[in-house]
């Protein structure tokens, strides 16, 4: 996939890095403490929500880093194509793409939308 999208000057593997960054993992680490809490877990676990030094105590930095990051290769995109580069609207794509194979993992076993609810019920 990615020497295809090399190939043809794309950069649409940016789509999954804004899926994975900003919904796996930043937006993953709002669910550490009640992670930690239903599950009865000791300080420090989950540690798949742990980014260490990237982010330690400068979580705001480090997303608008990534995000601006982000930014920087859309806008080279566009330059490079003189405006309305159909590589960056393939970028956005993959992003929905991600994301919807995201929420089909997570709704295999059916109990997405039950458990949700039940969360917010907690």
């Amino acid at each position: 996939a990615a020497a295809n999208d090399e190939s043809r000057g794309g950069g649409r593997l940016l789509g999954h890095l804004y899926c994975r960054y900003f919904a796996d993992l930043f937006g993953g680490q709002a669910l550490a403490a009640p992670s930690r809490y239903a599950l009865a877990l000791g300080p420090g676990s989950p540690r798949h929500y742990d980014f260490g030094g990237f982010v330690a105590g400068r979580r705001r930095e480090a997303i608008e880093s990534v995000y601006e990051a982000l930014n920087e290769a859309g806008d080279a995109m566009d330059a490079g194509a003189g405006g309305g580069d159909p590589a960056r609207a393939a970028v956005a794509e993959e992003a929905r793409r991600a994301f919807a194979l995201n929420v089909s993992v997570y709704a295999e076993d059916g109990r997405l939308y039950a458990d949700a609810a039940r969360g917010v019920a907690n």
